[in-house]
């Protein structure tokens, strides 16, 4: 029995951050001294789950913490002061073994870089015991160090590619100490020149780190072996196989016996597919026996899950209500995006402008941030396939309705006339966005909100005007996509969510029961609630007045942009900022939903600051790469980077940037209770 002496002995405190610095309006960004302190940390909080911690992503050096409204900043960075240590088992991370054929192509190069032959190289990877220290770069890519090696060097994480193709400044390189006292140091640059494509399961390694590519995509680490392990599925909870903390010991298998993974027995496979080890091991050992009953244990609860989220992303409950007769562009679905996956490369998404999808929600009576259209440019043109209530918000174009009934009023609006209003359409009318005068991107809620998407390839789109018993127990609608991590939500970085739709493509709506009501009028509405219009006049300027140039013209105004300074102005020096708030920068061509990229006189860059070791991002970073040129991350934002941020745009801010075509002056005002 424990004594009351023992019961009343206060938990161990782990040692406060060695910085804690504002990260934009919800979010702090801590600083510890090496990888362990980060994880420890990160345990901690786990255990203790906080409810207003949204979301929590450790890095090499450092920890974000995500709440829930801006007041939760000084909680969080309180509670970092005196942080309850996690026990003993709460702290330990789920332990797993990866089978890996050793025929990676720079095994050679590899093995002589660190000065040992190949066999010396396969015995000392599959000896170390390896601890996930973060993930980024892609979803359930893993950065691997191994236990003996204390903090690993920061190494580049590979840059990803936009909705144009175009590669973002996501991480770069600094040196750090702490070199291990036993066994290789896996110090291992990446390659001279970069591959054009990595196959899934390839196992690499580059400054001290192993990493495992979860999906083809082009990369530089030093190819070492493969594994058929399933780092990523939309479809396991959680998606990710290795989360920060997990524990990884690594298996040398044969090559042939690729060729010998065939239909695995049901036990098998329930153990293989979900926590991904050796299938083809024949060893026999009384370890290995108990390390699979283990992994058969902790994989129990995953395969609950796993059904469980089977179950809950069935085919929708709804009705087909639009036809994609052309979706411009892009037409992508949008919501409020997935928070509180960034520890696995998961980045949020979700709508660009967040207070033109709460407008126009509202105006077809909506739950707030429903499952909406998100339009970039035009036109685009949609037909309806049953009695609908939709509303337009964001950008201002002018929109029309061509009626089926002959007897029918059309109806023309102009640019900003059409703009959060319920508009009603009967089957067969045809809805045309034209391209906006003023704006980018224009949000379409539809009452009852999206729900689903019939693909054109999926089944026969019904004609306009002819009867269809959309819904019935002898038609529903069969969806080819469906919810991720709780979001119909399109990350363009990452493929993740419904595809872009295409012509022919069907929208399922949900039902009307339980809505508000349609509202003759709509107050204006950003992310953080209704405003007021006089005092947000001045700003919006720039997004409601532009010149009549045509297709996103950008405005004669200036368009001003708040942001909170940090969480890295320090590093980057007072004249970094001052010049980011003196110039006035021009958005480039290649901007989208990742990142808006700025043109402009190159801001002051110190030397030795370009770059830092990788930590965790937020939409609205303000990231400063050796160029000068600064790049406001978007939605789609790669999870990690390791260019320094100087500061990060509001919320309100972020909205107007969505709406900012090429060409479109900017300057960066500071937020009201950003510290300069």
């Amino acid at each position: 029995m424990t004594s009351s002496r023992e019961s009343s002995v206060a938990p161990e405190l782990l040692g406060p951050p060695s910085a804690v610095h504002r990260a934009g309006e919800v979010s702090v960004l801590a600083e510890y001294p090496d990888t362990r302190a980060v994880l420890a940390a990160a345990a901690a909080l786990r255990a203790l789950a906080p409810p207003h911690l949204v979301d929590l992503v450790p890095a090499e050096r450092t920890l974000l913490l995500v709440g829930a409204a801006p007041r939760d900043r000084h909680e969080l960075t309180d509670l970092l002061s005196a942080l309850p240590a996690a026990t003993e088992e709460q702290a330990a991370g789920a332990e797993h073994t990866l089978a890996v054929v050793y025929d990676g192509a720079d095994l050679a190069e590899v093995a002589d870089l660190l000065s040992m032959s190949t066999d010396a190289l396969i015995t000392a990877h599959t000896g170390a015991l390896w601890t996930v220290a973060f993930g980024g770069f892609a979803p359930g890519f893993p950065y691997l160090v191994a236990e003996e090696s204390g903090t690993a060097e920061p190494v580049a994480e590979e840059s990803g590619a936009g909705e144009s193709g175009a590669e973002y400044p996501v991480a770069g390189e600094s040196g750090a100490d702490g070199r291990p006292a036993d066994g290789p140091p896996w110090d291992v640059p990446r390659r001279g020149e970069p591959r054009t494509s990595v196959p899934a399961g390839a196992v690499g390694l580059a400054a001290r780190y192993c990493g495992i590519y979860p999906r083809p995509s082009p990369g530089g680490w030093q190819l070492i072996g493969r594994t058929d392990a399933e780092l990523f599925d939309p479809d396991r909870t959680p998606p990710a196989l290795l989360l920060p903390g997990s524990r990884v010991r690594f298996v040398a298998r044969r090559p042939s016996a690729r060729a010998a993974v065939t239909a695995p027995t049901p036990t098998t496979s329930s153990t293989t597919s979900t926590s991904s080890t050796s299938s083809t091991s024949s060893t026999t050992t009384r370890a290995s026996v108990l390390a699979r009953a283990r992994s058969g244990v902790a994989a129990a609860p995953r395969r609950l899950g796993r059904r469980r989220d089977a179950a809950a992303t069935l085919p929708p409950s709804g009705d087909p209500a639009l036809e994609v007769l052309s979706p411009g562009p892009q037409l992508l679905l949008q919501d409020a995006g997935r928070h509180g996956h960034g520890a696995i490369g998961v980045s949020p998404s979700g709508a660009f402008d967040r207070g033109a999808l709460a407008r126009a929600d509202a105006a077809v009576g909506n739950r707030t941030h429903a499952t909406a259209l998100e339009a970039l440019l035009g036109p685009v043109r949609l037909r309806a396939l049953a009695p609908t209530v939709l509303a337009v918000a964001g950008g201002a174009g002018e929109i029309t309705v061509r009626r089926a009934d002959p007897e029918g009023t059309a109806l023309e609006l102009d640019a900003g006339q059409g703009l959060d209003r319920a508009i009603a359409l009967d089957p067969g009318d045809v809805l045309t966005l034209g391209v906006p005068l003023q704006g980018l991107r224009r949000l379409v809620a539809v009452r009852g909100g999206i729900c689903g998407v019939q693909r054109a390839s999926d089944a026969a789109v019904h004609p306009a005007g002819t009867d269809h018993a959309a819904g019935t127990a002898d038609h529903e609608p069969q969806t080819s996509d469906s919810l991720f991590l709780g979001s119909l939500s399109h990350d363009t970085l990452s493929g993740l969510g419904p595809a872009p739709l295409r012509t022919g493509d069907v929208l399922i709506v949900g039902r009307e029961q339980g809505l508000d009501a349609v509202p003759d009028a709509v107050p204006r509405i950003d992310e953080d609630g209704p405003v007021d219009d006089a005092a947000d006049a001045a700003a919006d300027d720039a997004t409601t007045r532009g010149d009549d140039g045509g297709a996103g013209s950008p405005s004669r105004h200036l368009l001003e942009i708040p942001m909170h300074t940090g969480p890295r102005d320090d590093l980057l020096g007072r004249g970094v900022l001052d010049a980011l708030l003196r110039a006035e920068w021009t958005v480039r061509s290649d901007s989208d939903r990742v990142g808006v990229r700025m043109d402009g006189p190159p801001l002051p860059v110190p030397e030795g600051t370009g770059s830092l070791p990788s930590e965790a991002m937020v939409p609205g970073a303000i990231q400063v790469p050796p160029s000068g040129l600064p790049v406001v991350f978007g939605p789609d934002h790669p999870t990690t980077g390791g260019y320094p941020v100087v500061a990060v745009v509001t919320r309100a801010g972020l909205d107007r940037l969505a709406q900012a075509a090429p060409g479109t002056s900017v300057r960066f005002t500071p937020a009201a209770g950003s510290a300069r």
